[in-house]
């Protein structure tokens, strides 16, 4: 049980955890993903714009729950030129990251944000045509309560895209795969972050949380037809795109 304390999503822990490595967040996450999580982010973003071209949707306004720095938001926007983007998020640091990258970036003006918990939305009810969250689910206290949020702010026939870690299911990829991912991550992360604890989390996060099948079930469950779904490198990474039965 020595992971427990880990795992304990006290909502103003994980603040305070974002908080601290939000200077070197962006850069982390491509060195320690060898520039992944980019491509990642590239193509959920591509398969929720297609999702939206295929319903008739030239404009869309769209929440990025957990925006963090804002990566995805803007990742999205370049690929849909007709949406706007709010971020939400409970860390202060990385929503004032997300708001510099706006400052600098062409489709900027596109983009806002607000301080706000994924369990209790500050939003009213079907008030987005579709929602996005990128490696922010398996963080929240509560993943059910969060999908009935997430059910509630979207418009009916509106989509939702959960991109998320997973671990590798076939066996000599997998023993490679968690040897880096329990032991050298962590180790660069804290060296690099000044933050250990914030890069042993991740791991032990990822294998407590739902794989990929187990997800897309409970996406049922909570009143979405699944229609989109990629696994990445035999399973690193995966995403689900979920379109809300009206």
């Amino acid at each position: 049980m020595k992971n427990a304390p880990l795992l304990e999503k006290d909502q103003s822990r994980i603040a305070r955890m974002f908080n601290r490595i939000a200077p070197c967040y962006d850069f982390l996450n491509h060195f320690l993903s060898a520039g992944f999580d980019r491509w990642w982010r590239l193509k959920a973003t591509e398969a929720l714009s297609m999702c939206l071209e295929k319903a008739g949707k030239s404009r869309a306004t769209v929440l990025d729950v957990a925006t963090g720095t804002g990566d995805l938001a803007f990742a999205f926007l370049r690929r849909f030129s007709g949406g706007s983007v709010i971020g939400v998020d409970i860390a202060d640091e990385m929503l004032l990251r997300s708001l510099r990258k706006a400052r600098s970036n062409r489709r900027g003006h596109k983009y806002s944000c607000v301080r706000g918990d994924a369990l209790a939305l500050p939003f009213r009810s079907v008030s987005f045509d579709a929602l996005m969250i990128a490696y922010g689910i398996r963080n929240v206290p509560d993943v059910n309560r969060a999908l009935e949020e997430f059910y509630r702010v979207i418009k009916p026939g509106g989509y939702m895209m959960i991109l998320e870690f997973g671990l590798p299911e076939k066996t000599l990829i997998r023993e490679v795969y968690l040897f880096y991912f329990n032991r050298i991550l962590p180790f660069m992360g804290g060296l690099i972050s000044g933050d250990r604890e914030a890069y042993t989390y991740l791991p032990v996060s990822v294998h407590h949380f739902l794989p990929p099948c187990a997800m897309e079930d409970v996406v049922q469950d909570h009143g979405f037809e699944v229609v989109h779904r990629h696994i990445f490198l035999a399973g690193i990474s995966y995403f689900i795109i979920g379109r809300k039965v009206e």
